[in-house]
This record gives C-alpha cells, structure tokens and sequence, in this order.
C-alpha cells in the first residue's frame, strides 16, 4: 500500500462539500476490488488522516492507524479517495453542510452523507459509512444509491468512533448491486466470526422466494410510497413469487425506543468531557447529549423491553419469509433546508421521519440492502429496503438481485 501526495482540491473539485479531506491512498496492485476507488466516513480511522467524527473539538485529530474495514478494503485492492462528512458524532439524518448531487434541492441524507455525496458526484465506486439508526441507507435512498449494513457483529466496528455501540455497524453504499456486493463480500470475509454465518454463492437464490411485503395500517406513509409499494407486491407476485402482506406492529414505539437507547448509550460515550469540550462538539450532538441527561432509568428499561420484543417479532417472520421488503424512507426526502416534516398526520423533526423505517433493523441486527425501486417514477428513485435473517448477508445479495431484476422487468403503470 503506497501513499501518493493529498490531491489538490482545484484537481478535484468537491462542488458539493462530500469531504473534509481529499487524499490518494492505493491498495494492493491485484485483488478481488482493484480498479474500485472508494471514500471513508469521518468516524472511521483511516491512518494518517482526519479523524474527527464531525467535531470541532477534534478537528486537529488524525487517526493513528486504519479501521479494521479500512485495512480489508486496502487489501483487497481498492484505492482511497478521502474522508467523507458526517452529521457530528453521528448524530442526524441529514448532513447539512453537504450538497445532495442527485437532487440539489433536496436533503442528502446522514449520517453518512459525505458517503452518499462522494458516490452520486462520481468521485469514487463505493463509501464505508456507518448505520446506527439508518445512517448509511438514509442518504442511500436520498441520493439513489444502493446501500448495506450488515448482521450486527459480522463486519468489525475496530476503529470506529462510537455512537451507541450496541447498534453501530459498519456499512456500504454504492453506485451498483454489483460494486455493493463485491466490497461488502470484502467486508464479511475479514470477519473473524464469519464461520458462523449462512454463506450462499451464485446460484443458490430459489427460484421462488417467499417475500413479505409491508403494509401500512398505521397510515405513516406517503401515499405515492404506498401505492409504489402495492406495486412491487403484485409485480413479485405475478413473477412467481410468494408474497404476504404484513404490518411491523408498533412502528411509532420503536423509533421512540431506539431514539433513547441512542442517547442512553451515546451519552455513555461522552461522559467524561469537560463542559468546555461539550460546548465544543457538533451543535446537534452538544444538543442531544443534553436531552439525555434527562433521561430516567425507567425509561431506558421500557426502551429495551420495546427492543427485544420487536426483536421477537422480527424475527419470527423470517421462520417462514426470506424477505421483508419496507420503504426506506415513508416519505420523500424533504428539501435540503427542511428541518421540520409532516408524518402520519403531525409534524416532527426531520430525523425522526427519516430513521422511522430504518431503525427497527439497527435494534434487532438484522441485514438489511437498500435499493432504489425500479418501478418509481421520481428522481431520486423510492428507495426499498430487504430485511433478510440473521447472518445470512451473502443470501441477501441473491435475493435482492432477484427481486431487482423482476421488478426493473415490469412497467410502472
């Protein structure tokens, strides 16, 4: 691995603020990615580069070694492009300083949106972000892109600035199915833990999968998003599939949920700076951490017990389903200066409507891919999110090729 001289940023411009850093880090000369480029989130150690999660309090940090993923990804031969933005700590779902290149007036997405916005302007193939809540399939969807977090405990979190470290993952976004699977197969085969995992090869999807779609009974999509989605049922359906509609129970009580495991865990994180230092974090994130100081015990309990119980749900659906297909997002993505929406009938902050969907699988460890949903007729394209069970990644990317194929085979009506 050969470090060339940082790149100028007038040799590469960066019109839509992706990076905080622009350098040029080769991988090996051969390997299963050589020829890929890819850029890294700012809460994972890259050596030598910028380290700062998104704080001004560590903006003179450079990461001391790689990332566990990182060093994989050099491995494998894929070059480095740069460090990408992130909402501070990771605390957000929009990345407000940085351009959404697929749709300029729209928001990009976050945490990992530096990640998104690196992939969407063509400056690299792929992006490692990461996924607490839905932070690497958020700005996915908002950019229309593809992305992956994997099964919890499949793709190591070394050298990652935490968040809350019983939801962190470490994820993927990426221009194709194609470069997703290939730098996410990476990932997983660098894991130590990885002779525990289902592991499937081409060939291997069947023919028929028993797919469950998601339902709406609690009236928290968009409409277009609905009718999108009863779409995709009856275009998988018609393919040959076998296709049950379901409703994820409770999905308001899970997000509140997530959102206090979240700050329980985070303030954890940070508890021993001073409060000069916190004054000097992100402001969402010096924002946060003091709503959860006024968190009660009896709260964070119910939390958990909300998680464990969707965890039980979630995973007896796949007892006899090898998907659960949600929308990413229940609405489309709110303007780029949106900091307000409108939900299932009320207003709520940005946030919260962006990691509703997304969260579930964050709390349960499930894998999940987002794609964009070949029968949407907006630009960026609805994004799809595939649930599959637990340690069977590498299935998934069978399956959710099958699924994209036969539904880029129909005509939206």
């Amino acid at each position: 691995m050969a470090e060339e001289p940082g790149l100028h940023p007038d040799r590469h411009p960066d019109p839509h603020n992706a990076f905080v850093e622009q350098a040029a880090i080769a991988g090996v000369p051969d390997g299963p990615l050589a020829g890929l480029t890819f850029a890294v989130k700012d809460n994972i150690a890259v050596k030598d580069q910028m380290f700062t999660a998104g704080h001004p309090l560590f903006a003179d940090r450079r990461a001391s070694d790689s990332a566990t993923a990182v060093t994989a990804l050099f491995a494998a031969g894929a070059d480095f492009v740069g460090m990408a933005q992130t909402d501070a700590g990771g605390f957000g779902a929009s990345t407000l300083q940085t351009k959404n290149p697929a749709a300029p007036d729209l928001i990009v997405g976050g945490s990992s949106g530096g990640s998104a916005a690196a992939v969407a302007a063509g400056h690299c193939d792929f992006a490692l972000g990461t996924d607490t809540g839905g932070s690497v399939r958020i700005p996915a969807a908002c950019t229309g892109l593809y992305g992956f977090k994997p099964t919890y405990g499949r793709v190591s979190n070394d050298g990652v600035f935490p968040l809350t470290p019983q939801l962190d993952h470490v994820g993927v976004i990426a221009s194709s199915l194609d470069i997703l699977e290939r730098s996410a197969r990476v990932l997983l085969d660098a894991d130590a833990q990885n002779e525990n995992a289902t592991k499937t090869g081409p060939g291997t999807t069947p023919d028929r999968l028993r797919i469950a779609v998601e339902i709406d009974r609690a009236d928290l999509f968009d409409q277009a998003i609905s009718d999108e989605l009863d779409r995709a049922a009856e275009v998988l359906s018609d393919a040959g599939h076998e296709v049950v509609r379901l409703a994820v129970p409770g999905r308001e009580n899970i997000a509140d949920a997530h959102g206090v495991i979240v700050l329980s865990e985070a303030s954890a994180i940070y508890a021993d700076l001073t409060e000069d230092q916190r004054n000097n974090l992100g402001k969402a994130a010096a924002s946060a951490l003091r709503h959860a100081q006024n968190l009660h015990a009896e709260e964070i309990t119910a939390a958990w017990e909300w998680a464990r119980a969707a965890d039980g749900r979630l995973q007896k659906v796949f007892e006899n389903h090898d998907v659960l297909i949600s929308p990413t997002l229940p609405i489309a993505p709110p303007a780029a200066d949106a900091r307000r929406i409108q939900l299932g009938g009320g207003e709520h902050p940005v946030v919260v409507g962006m990691t509703l969907l997304t969260c579930l699988a964050n709390l349960t460890g499930n894998p999940v891919i987002g794609l964009p949903n070949p029968l949407s007729r907006v630009l960026p394209r609805t994004g799809l999110q595939l649930l599959g069970p637990m340690k069977h990644d590498e299935a998934l990317f069978g399956i959710s090729a099958r699924i994209e194929a036969d539904l880029a085979g129909a005509t939206a009506p």
